[in-house]
């Protein structure tokens, strides 16, 4: 019984690494993570000019500032079909927070941008009127 539970999670992993593999390949074949979300990393870079490319690699890039304990950081990563997008703060004086988003891998990036844009406004209004 063991035996084949275990045969089982083996192949299921191997299935999910395989999987793993061609997707990275693919987005490769696209230009990469930056050139595949141009348009919504420059957005992002455009909000702050000290704001830079922290992290990248074949499927997750990482922009944003931080220093002295504090960040503002923006996670893209390519899923299987989706981007999905995190904002993660880490404020000495505001605190920690966080919101996520998933799109359509090749969703209009300029309604990503907006939509992120907009969801942020509501959100810090939101935990300033509070």
């Amino acid at each position: 019984m063991w035996k084949a539970l275990l045969f089982i999670a083996v192949i299921l992993i191997i299935i999910f690494l395989y999987d793993r593999y061609k997707q990275v390949i693919k987005v490769g074949k696209e230009g990469g993570m930056k050139h595949k979300y141009r348009e919504l990393i420059e957005f992002i870079l455009s909000g702050d000019p000290r704001c830079k490319i922290l992290h990248l690699t074949t499927d997750t890039v990482i922009l944003g500032i931080s220093n002295y304990g504090n960040s503002t950081l923006y996670t893209l990563i390519q899923t299987f079909g989706t981007i999905t997008i995190v904002w993660k703060v880490k404020s000495r004086v505001y605190g920690n927070h966080k919101l996520e988003w998933s799109f359509d891998e090749y969703g209009d990036q300029e309604y990503m941008a907006e939509k992120i844009s907009n969801d942020l406004e509501k959100y810090q209004i939101n935990v300033m009127t509070k």
